[in-house]
């Protein structure tokens, strides 16, 4: 296999924006050239990658957004991820296993709601202005990405048995191809409801009568009721010290405070063992220790403690490779940073390549699959339950210095995601290498069987290494969905602002 692409940094000096298509993030600068703030282009880019990655993150999915806000010096988290429907038949699925497609396997879609409460807060242009160009690309077609064309030829023949799937992502009995015309009228009805009546558009009137009818008539739970009350909530972040700046992440159910946790013994260990393979081994141990403890807030309240967040320690043990498996995941965001120090890092997923692969033809949306992040087995931090969010593998973080925003970056692939954003984040805050040099370096993750994955060009002692505690490990491994895709923002050292979008899946970055 070749070493991954490197990409170029983009400089600036009034805003840098990154995002996973070339069209939301050109949607986000014209919106911030109106007059509009980070908010306003996070809303209308958000709005333009359900239309034109869909895949990865449909209305029908939900997020997790950060915003540092340079007049409160604050970092503050709007969770935007769903609930399990409040008909989920807890008893059924602790015998049947959770569904992984079909309209079952939908927790309530709730990225319009994060939406909402991001643009009450922080917004300043109207709805319709935002969501104009998502629109006029529903309506009038779009040229199918590359993204979506590798998707529909890579995905589970499963997937084309659900409900609405083969309207929606083929033509002439074969998938959309790359560069091929897609429209998408009924989706552009949705995001004009929206624009009309901002919210409620989405979660009452006939586009939730259409989700509730279509989940109804192919046997789901997941109702009106379940969307009227559809939430997206303001919380404080988690934050842990490294390198002379606080790295602030989502809580949980976000899985954001696994990577806090891997920055912690990257730190206590020094120079000597801040290398490739410690981190790998340090992740591992992080993994099987903490990733069971991920759950839902609101059944058990989590503090840092739980997590032993700060801890310059880690008890060892025998390595455990179920707790490092990495299910394939998908997941598309913006990430932006103005020269007044303001900052936001958004990521919004339907989970799994192509969600639960169940579109309504009333409205265009495809269902997310989140009901296969719970546990069926009862009693434990992550079992299904009625209402309840399930652990989230999204995780955008910012790292800020003194009273400003100095780097924001996100990182679709699963839980992966925090060893991703420890292996950027880590080369960002020790040395003076550019954005687009540490998204172009080698990197490791793990495969759905926990085996280590180590692109081309890794260092050659890594493997060995590895190998010799015992890990399973692939080199010169391809696997894009398992490495993610960085996109970031910083505040440079020189004066200015920096961007870059990782070229490992299809991105678009943009400083001026």
């Amino acid at each position: 296999m070749p070493k991954p692409p490197r990409p170029k940094s983009q400089y600036g000096r009034l805003t840098a924006l990154a995002s996973g298509h070339h069209l939301a993030t050109l949607t986000g600068q014209r919106v911030i050239e109106q007059g509009g703030s980070l908010v306003d282009a996070m809303v209308a880019t958000s709005a333009m990658l359900t239309v034109t990655l869909p895949h990865a993150g449909s209305l029908g999915g939900c997020g997790v957004l950060l915003v540092y806000d340079a007049a409160s010096h604050q970092v503050q988290v709007l969770n935007g991820t769903g609930r399990a429907p409040a008909a989920t038949p807890v008893a059924e699925l602790a015998s049947a296993g959770l569904p992984r497609y079909g309209v079952r396997a939908a927790v309530t879609p709730t990225l319009a709601r994060l939406w909402a409460r991001a643009h009450e807060r922080f917004g300043r242009l109207p709805w319709a202005q935002l969501l104009a160009p998502a629109i006029a690309a529903a309506s009038a077609g779009i040229g199918t990405s590359e993204e979506l064309a590798r998707n529909l030829m890579q995905a589970d023949p499963k997937l084309a048995e659900q409900p609405g799937f083969t309207d929606a992502f083929h033509r002439n009995g074969q998938p959309l191809a790359a560069g091929q015309p897609m429209r998408q009228p009924q989706l552009a009805e949705v995001l004009q409801a929206i624009a009309r009546q901002g919210e409620a558009g989405f979660y009452t009137g006939w586009v939730a009568r259409s989700l509730a009818a279509f989940c109804a008539e192919h046997g789901g739970w997941l109702g009106q009721d379940d969307l009227s009350q559809a939430q997206a909530d303001w919380w404080e972040s988690w934050s842990t010290h490294y390198a002379g700046r606080q790295v602030h992440v989502a809580p949980p159910n976000s899985a954001g405070v696994l990577m806090l946790r891997q920055l912690n013994l990257r730190a206590a260990a020094g120079a000597a063992q801040n290398d490739p393979a410690h981190d790998v081994l340090r992740a591992v141990a992080v993994l099987q220790r903490y990733r069971a403890r991920l759950g839902d807030p609101a059944r058990r309240r989590l503090m840092p403690g739980d997590f032993e967040l700060g801890e310059r320690h880690i008890g060892s043990g025998p390595i455990d490779t179920s707790a490092t498996r990495l299910t394939p995941a998908d997941a598309t965001g913006f990430v932006a940073m103005d020269v007044d120090g303001n900052a936001v890092a958004l990521l919004q997923s339907v989970f799994q390549p192509l969600g639960s692969g169940a579109v309504d033809p009333g409205t265009g949306v495809l269902l997310n699959n989140r009901m296969a992040e719970f546990r069926a087995e009862p009693g434990l931090p992550n079992s299904v339950q009625p209402n309840a969010r399930p652990a989230h593998t999204l995780s955008p973080w910012i790292v800020v210095h003194g009273n400003r925003a100095e780097l924001a970056a996100i990182s679709p692939g699963g839980i992966g995601q925090t060893t991703g954003g420890l292996q950027l984040a880590s080369g960002a805050l020790e040395s003076e290498a550019t954005l687009g040099e540490l998204a172009g370096r080698p990197r490791w993750s793990f495969n759905d069987a926990g085996e280590v994955l180590l692109e081309a060009g890794m260092d050659a002692a890594v493997a060995p290494t590895l190998r010799a505690h015992g890990l399973t490990v692939q080199e010169d491994a391809g696997q894009q969905l398992h490495f993610g895709s960085v996109k970031a923002v910083r505040a440079h050292p020189h004066g200015g602002l920096e961007a870059v979008a990782d070229l490992r899946r299809q991105a678009h970055a943009v400083a001026w």
